[in-house]
């Protein structure tokens, strides 16, 4: 196999459109859970003085607006308003541009003010490749395959894989081998801490070592992206991702949501189909029903 292949093989695997459609539905059903449940915090941006906007870099150099009341609430209503459509199939590249641009805004109002969190660099690049998926997408198609999707769902991927690399990048750059050597996990539970995780502060042994193993957890992760020839490894992984982030939401409250919707782009939810999922289970309730009934009589030859 030439490099040429190789390549092209990694950054172009056929997808199936059903996993487009699938994905679509969880981005938009995340951006109308985000705002009340997961962040509202930046809803509540509408109040604060313009004198605290400490914009990004990309803020600076469009520029965009300093927000104020009718800019936050007019950014969030586009967002929902976009979202529903593009989740739905309806038109989805056109409303899918405008709630890609509208989260845009969205996330420069939300890390302006002092902190900025990384765990929505995955689905802002979802959002941005949806808008460049087939708009024919459909639920459960498992039979047309693209290319073009493929590609797509790649560059999702290796933004899923850079938030956790560069996330170790960053410790080493600021902290060095003191992070790891750090009190930073116990500090965490101390401030955050719930029943499952406050046993820990008796094993400071055990805080070391799993903050060694955070950074060792966080550099092998590409290792991901190398096994898609080998799908049931590759699901396995992705599971061993979805297992650690549920147990950091169980020990500290840290959830890491939207990039948890990301990371769903290597699952094949291509075989999720509501329409057959209702039609087996209407199929099932009238088996049922069926059942009740006094059998019919059977005829041999």
């Amino acid at each position: 196999m030439s490099v040429r292949s190789a390549v092209n093989g990694f950054f172009f695997e056929p997808v199936p459109l059903g996993r487009v459609a699938a994905m679509r539905f969880l981005a938009g059903l995340y951006v109308w859970i985000e705002w009340w449940a997961y962040m509202p915090f930046i809803f509540g941006h509408r109040f604060v003085p313009g004198e605290l906007y400490q914009p990004l870099f990309v803020g600076r150099v469009l520029p965009l607006p300093t927000p104020d009341y009718w800019i936050v609430t007019g950014t969030l209503v586009v967002m929902l308003a976009a979202a529903v459509p593009m989740m739905l199939g309806y038109r989805p590249k056109l409303f899918g541009w405008i709630l890609f641009v509208a989260y845009f805004e969205w996330m420069v109002i939300a890390n302006s003010y002092g902190k900025v969190d990384h765990a929505s660099f995955g689905f802002m690049t979802l959002l941005l490749v949806l808008c460049l998926m087939p708009s024919h997408a459909k639920w459960g198609d498992r039979v047309h395959l693209s290319e073009r999707a493929g590609w797509g769902f790649k560059l999702v991927q290796i933004a899923v894989v850079l938030t956790y690399f560069l996330s170790a990048w960053a410790k080493f750059r600021y902290g060095g081998f003191d992070w790891a050597n750090s009190g930073v996990f116990t500090w965490a539970i101390i401030r955050r801490g719930t029943v499952f995780s406050e046993w820990m502060l008796d094993f400071p042994w055990m805080l070391h070592a799993a903050q060694w193993g955070m950074i060792a957890f966080e550099l092998l992760t590409p290792v991901v992206l190398f096994v898609y020839k080998w799908k049931r490894v590759q699901y396995a992984i992705v599971a061993f991702f979805y297992c650690f982030h549920v147990a950091v939401f169980v020990g500290i409250g840290i959830s890491f949501l939207p990039h948890l919707v990301a990371m769903a782009c290597f699952l094949p939810l291509e075989r999720i189909d509501p329409k057959a999922i209702a039609r087996r289970l209407k199929d099932r309730r009238r088996g049922g029903d069926a059942t009740t009934r006094e059998p019919e009589p059977q005829f041999e030859a």
